[in-house]
């Protein structure tokens, strides 16, 4: 028998964050099993930088479009519980890879899998909740990844710890993987029973080509502010990815402490500036671009401290701070698109926006660190690599956002409908 949750839509956006955690927490997982993977496979960070982004992130990028065709065939909850059950499989197929080739081949599948999770989830939040509370449902479901990544690095060290202390065959990390994958398959289970919200528009006629003339006639507003989004994307993913690997070399922490400081650092912050991004962009309305420059100028001051401070609070504490701005800006660019997309066209307006951050700022991101850090080499590599590709970032998004927000009070370019 199927459930519902009613209270103006928040169970609904409470389960969509759960479903958000796991899949980042499968995603980053990866981050804090850097130094142990590199060791038995004899990587390079650029090989490393590939795994992470590109492997991931070309081929989910590419499939968010034909997976939203899909979800106009198929009840959302359905597709996000296929999807949630693949990529676990493919998490615990990258504990089983033996090669580079392999391990590539297990973050490909984990990419087309979680490919359909954004847009469905959000979908279904917006489908679900009232205008009034979307910003906020939303954010729910943002800070969900902030979540995701803090329970892959606390909880990927603690149990490459455990496994370590307790020896055996298997390599330790590969455990990780295994269990790790195997937590998110009851969970597809549950969204099996998931009822679709009365609120979703059926629109199974729209075409995506819908979509994007509706984005090409709005692009002096839009162009700027998914550029301002994909930075701040390529600034998130690639501190999650790197960080970890950072505080080991600069600090000399094990990669379980490493885990320990960093997951603290980016689920307290990213409760936090996600739960902020949220409340300032439905209380400036349309100004959810200024809250994206807000966000990335606070992102990209903390670099300084992150990668030159010589102790490991001031590490943490300026972690923690880029963590708080770029979860506010990655809330507002998800918050600032619903405004500006007619309702029938929300879920493909989503996809074509996750797709191209997801190609551009997820795959180049912690590749263009890898690769930076191998060029530089020495103890300071990978910082320099951090500071000087994510602060040409930082700085591009700033200027977009800038640009988003001029642009954010001009007429919507479509009449009637819902704003």
């Amino acid at each position: 028998m199927p459930f519902s949750f009613r209270y103006q839509g928040y169970g609904v956006a409470i389960l969509m964050a759960l479903v958000h955690m796991l899949a980042v927490g499968d995603r980053f997982l990866l981050a804090i099993l850097i130094e142990p993977i590199k060791a038995e496979l004899h990587l390079g960070d650029a090989a490393i930088g590939l795994l992470q982004g590109p492997a991931f992130a070309i081929v989910g990028g590419l499939a968010v479009i034909p997976m939203i065709l899909l979800a106009r065939r198929w009840p959302l909850a359905r597709l996000l519980a296929v999807t949630v059950m693949g990529s676990s499989i493919a998490t615990i197929a990258c504990g089983l890879a033996r090669t580079e080739q392999m391990l590539a081949g297990a973050r490909m599948l984990m990419g087309l899998m979680q490919a359909a999770i954004g847009p469905a989830a959000i979908g279904l939040i917006v489908a679900a909740m009232t205008p009034a509370h979307r910003g906020r449902g939303i954010s729910l479901f943002t800070a969900g990844a902030a979540l995701g990544r803090g329970s892959a690095l606390i909880g990927g060290g603690a149990l490459l710890a455990l496994f370590a202390s307790l020896g055996g065959a298997v390599d330790p990390w590969r455990m990780v993987f295994v269990t790790a994958g195997a937590i998110g398959l009851p969970l597809s289970l549950l969204l099996l029973r998931l009822a679709e919200p009365a609120g979703r528009p059926e629109g199974k006629a729209v075409r995506m080509g819908a979509a994007w003339r509706h984005m090409i006639a709005d692009r002096p507003a839009l162009l700027p502010h998914i550029l301002a989004g994909l930075c701040a994307v390529l600034l998130a993913q690639s501190l999650t990815s790197w960080a970890a690997s950072l505080l080991i070399r600069l600090h000399g922490l094990s990669p379980p402490e490493a885990g320990l400081w960093v997951g603290l650092a980016m689920m307290l912050a990213g409760a936090v500036g996600h739960g902020l991004g949220g409340v300032l962009a439905d209380r400036w309305g349309r100004g959810a671009p200024a809250s994206m420059l807000l966000g990335l100028a606070l992102g990209t001051l903390a670099l300084w401290p992150l990668t030159r401070s010589a102790g490991l609070a001031g590490a943490v504490i300026a972690l923690g701070g880029a963590t708080i701005g770029l979860s506010i800006a990655l809330t507002g660019g998800l918050i600032g698109l619903q405004a500006r997309m007619p309702a029938a066209l929300r879920v493909e307006g989503t996809a074509i926006f996750l797709t191209l951050v997801t190609l551009f700022g997820t795959a180049l991101g912690p590749w263009a660190v890898g690769t930076a850090s191998q060029a530089i080499a020495g103890p300071t590599g990978l910082a320099d690599a951090i500071g000087r590709v994510l602060g040409a970032t930082g700085l591009i998004g700033c200027g977009a956002a800038w640009m988003a927000m001029r642009s954010a009070s001009s007429p919507l370019p479509w009449t009637g409908g819902e704003g």
